[in-house]
């Protein structure tokens, strides 16, 4: 490797750490709690049912340091879901439940090095795709098995990190190519529901 490839490589390095490193300081506190079905926005059941048939729909309301919302926990085809609306039923994402292994592997070794320089050690406990997008697009990916192309596609992990020999619970949120979008502690989650 050239003096400059390795100049440019450190570099790059260095601005990538200094971007994310504030990430680092976010909390993420969530506390979940079952909800009945007629406590749910008619638009957030009209919209799971539409895409689902005949689904066995856990629901939740989730209350974090950015807000309420109401989320809908359900398997099909195999697949584990969860569906997140606002409080009046509008959708706003929609993650599955997967393994780090679905990652392009470019994507998952550019994730699995930064996070080795995030944390002396670290276990990856919990993987979903995240899909953002319209309702019309996430409704059409739901019905396609696939993300479509106004989609915007990635990675939510939970990720058992230790930094100073002290192990904490964290949250990453990446982007497809492995680029860290945003690292949030844990404070508090509903563990029954953590790994769902």
């Amino acid at each position: 490797m050239t003096l400059k490839k390795s100049f440019l490589k450190l570099l790059f390095g260095l601005i990538a750490w200094l971007l994310w490193t504030p990430c680092l300081a976010q909390k993420k506190y969530e506390r979940e709690y079952s909800i009945k079905p007629d406590a749910v926005p008619q638009k957030a059941m009209e919209f799971v049912t539409s895409v689902f048939k005949k689904p066995k729909i856990h629901w939740y309301r989730e209350e974090s340091l950015t807000g309420k919302t109401i989320e809908a926990k359900l398997k099909s085809s195999g697949k584990r879901f969860s569906i997140e609306f606002d409080e009046a039923g509008n959708i706003q994402d929609v993650e599955i439940l997967s393994g780090i292994s679905k990652m392009n592997a470019k994507g998952r070794t550019n994730l699995e090095d930064t996070l080795s320089k995030v944390f002396s050690r670290y276990k990856i406990d919990k993987t979903q795709i995240h899909w953002s997008g319209s309702a019309q697009a996430l409704k059409e990916s739901l019905n396609q098995d696939r993300a479509v192309n106004d989609v915007l596609i990635r990675y939510e992990l939970v990720v058992k990190g230790y930094r100073d020999k002290i192990e904490t619970y964290f949250e990453v949120l990446a982007e497809s190519d492995g680029t860290i979008v945003r690292i949030s502690e844990i404070v508090q989650r509903n563990t029954d529901n953590l790994m769902y």
